[in-house]
């Protein structure tokens, strides 16, 4: 099993960063969050602008990439188990000794692995030239944490759902679809409308932001995880805590468990 999971990794790797799309996409997002203004990415260097906290400014930063960059992120990544199917080498893998699901296993993490090293060579970037601009050492160790339990829960989460649902529904629809649930189940504020945001299952890190690592939000006044008042769903909002966040994390990494399970049980039924 380790022999198939490590060549499915490795070879998936290089094929994903070696697309130009996966660099493109990435790059062409910032530069047009940098163009509309408003955000963290012009205000960071701005001593009149910038958050006085170190910890505010990363974790801001990131959630603001996360909370963009995750959206191609999912998209580029929705190819990666109908590409098998589509050039016909599917029944090929299948014909081979190897485990069907450790070369899902490596599939994904390879695929996942390379399509995040842009979105993570972005924010380490601009987080290292923060702390170098600022004297702020500090704000790598807060952007190491940041990207520890905010970045990689969320982006397994998004990976698992971008490989597995589209064996189910063609690409291009899934795209349109994912899109909708990230502004939706992420951006959309649970006093407007029934919304994930807020609930464990909130792959922005909503809880882990609060009560891992302290951030309210850049003016030190929003909230992002727990109840709302009046709002649907909030059986799934309980208070913030290290325990809940810690939860909220397990709850995201369970789902893309069980996530690419059933992903790996119909391609096997299909096979069959």
């Amino acid at each position: 099993m380790s022999g198939a999971f490590t060549a499915s990794l490795r070879y998936e790797f290089r094929m994903q960063v070696s697309k130009r799309t996966v660099w493109i996409v990435p790059a062409l997002s910032v530069v047009l969050f940098l163009l509309i203004g408003g955000s963290l990415l012009r205000d960071l260097f701005d001593p009149n602008e910038r958050p006085p906290l170190a910890r505010t400014a990363v974790v801001g930063l990131a959630l603001q990439l996360h909370a963009l960059l995750a959206i191609g992120f999912g998209c580029l990544l929705a190819d990666r188990c109908v590409r098998d199917d589509r050039l016909r080498v599917a029944p090929i893998f299948d014909a081979t000794p190897s485990s069907s699901a450790a070369r899902l296993l490596g599939k994904y993490l390879g695929a996942a692995g390379a399509t995040a090293i842009p979105i993570l060579l972005v924010y380490f970037a601009f987080a290292a030239a923060y702390a170098l601009r600022t004297g702020g050492l500090p704000a790598i160790g807060w952007a190491l944490a940041a990207g520890a339990v905010v970045f990689v829960p969320g982006l397994l989460f998004v990976a698992a759902f971008a490989l597995a649902v589209p064996l189910v529904m063609p690409a291009p629809l899934f795209r349109v679809l994912f899109v909708g649930y990230w502004l939706w189940g992420n951006l959309a504020g649970p006093d407007m409308m029934p919304t994930l945001a807020g609930t464990l299952i909130h792959p922005l890190g909503g809880y882990a932001m609060e009560a891992l690592l302290g951030f309210h939000g850049i003016e030190d006044d929003q909230s992002f995880a727990g109840p709302v008042p009046g709002a649907a769903l909030n059986v799934l909002r309980p208070d913030p805590s290290p325990a809940t966040a810690w939860l909220s994390i397990a709850v995201l990494l369970a789902l893309s468990a069980a996530v690419l399970a059933g992903g790996h049980a119909l391609r096997a039924k299909r096979s069959h």
